[in-house]
């Protein structure tokens, strides 16, 4: 009998024909806990594309393997997984040039005034045009914090396509490693005071939750930018509000939120300098294919008893080090 593997969300087309040909997949009726504590139970592997709980993977009592579509690890409780000696295994590369890619595009569009334009224009006021006023990206400065690959990869545009100084905080790394990979090293602070976009790409964490609070946003250059496609409570949603509000930061670009999806109340949705997409940076074909593929290649290695390329928690396998989700 071949292994059963349960999917949260719908996977890549291609993908999911390819898994059939060696397991039994099934998706998720319903993407909801309640609904996957049903149904986890006879499931030898997990593919999981929606946040899941300690709960779950108790109940999944003949999981074997865990797998990330994508590479957020806080969707997973992994110490949980851990605990049961379940592998957890991501997809570091395969969203790299998609969410780089989105992350320039909301750049240029907060440059260029162009969400604004586009909702006036569909509201009957193409006289907008008289109070727009635009900057150029080019040779400006941008700081990236988190210089892992999405990050690393945004710095190598924006300097090789746009000539634009691009400085870097990441805690993990060293000045060197910084400088290795295209950017000036700076501190948290520093970054801030000098950017004239800034661009979040690490992972959350207990220690990076609200690491954008109000002191932190106090910081920031005024008429700078914000750009956070990485999840959204590494930014304080009320200060963030406040701060674009008076004027102190000319504009956001967001494909993450505190709360996903927003109400319908939330001040942010009201403001006309931000421009917002519903966590949508790595939903491309390739993307979607790559993630799906890398994640169904290491859930059958594990399942085959081979070691997988890409593990949060190599212990359970008698490993050493963890693969990086943003190294």
């Amino acid at each position: 009998m071949r292994p059963t593997l349960l999917i949260t969300n719908a996977i890549h087309p291609t993908a999911h024909a390819q898994l059939e040909k060696d397991l039994e997949v099934k998706v998720l009726p319903s993407p909801s806990i309640d609904c996957l504590v049903r149904e986890i139970g006879d499931a030898d592997a997990l593919l999981v594309r929606m946040p899941i709980t300690p709960e779950v993977i108790r109940a999944g009592r003949k999981l074997r393997v865990v797998a990330r579509h994508g590479v957020g690890l806080d969707y997973i409780p992994v110490q949980t997984c851990t605990e049961r000696r379940i592998p957890v295994v991501f997809t570091p590369d395969a969203n790299t040039e998609s969410v780089a890619e989105h992350v320039l595009a909301s750049m240029i569009m907060l440059a260029h005034e162009i969400g604004r334009a586009d909702r006036a224009v569909r509201a009957g006021r193409w006289s907008v045009r008289n109070s727009m006023m635009g900057i150029d990206i080019r040779r400006r400065t941008i700081g990236i914090v988190g210089l892992g690959r999405i990050g690393a990869r945004v710095a190598e545009i924006c300097s090789g396509a746009f000539s634009m100084r691009v400085l870097a905080f990441d805690a993990h790394l060293d000045h060197e490693t910084i400088r290795a990979r295209g950017a000036e090293p700076r501190t948290l602070d520093g970054l801030l005071a000098e950017a004239d976009f800034v661009t979040l790409n690490t992972p959350l964490t207990e220690q990076t939750r609200h690491l954008l609070g109000a002191r932190a946003i106090g910081q920031m250059k005024r008429g700078a930018y914000l750009i956070n496609h990485a999840r959204g409570a590494l930014v304080d949603t009320r200060a963030l509000t406040q701060a674009l509000a008076s004027g102190h930061l000319r504009g956001a670009a967001l494909d993450v939120l505190e709360q996903e999806p927003p109400p319908a109340d939330l001040d942010l949705l009201r403001l006309d300098n931000v421009v917002i997409t519903p966590h949508s940076a790595a939903l491309t074909d390739e993307a979607m294919l790559r993630m799906a593929g890398d994640a169904g290649e290491d859930i059958l290695r594990v399942l085959r008893g081979e070691r997988p390329r890409a593990c949060a928690n190599p212990e359970v396998l008698g490993g050493a080090e963890p693969t990086s989700p943003i190294g």
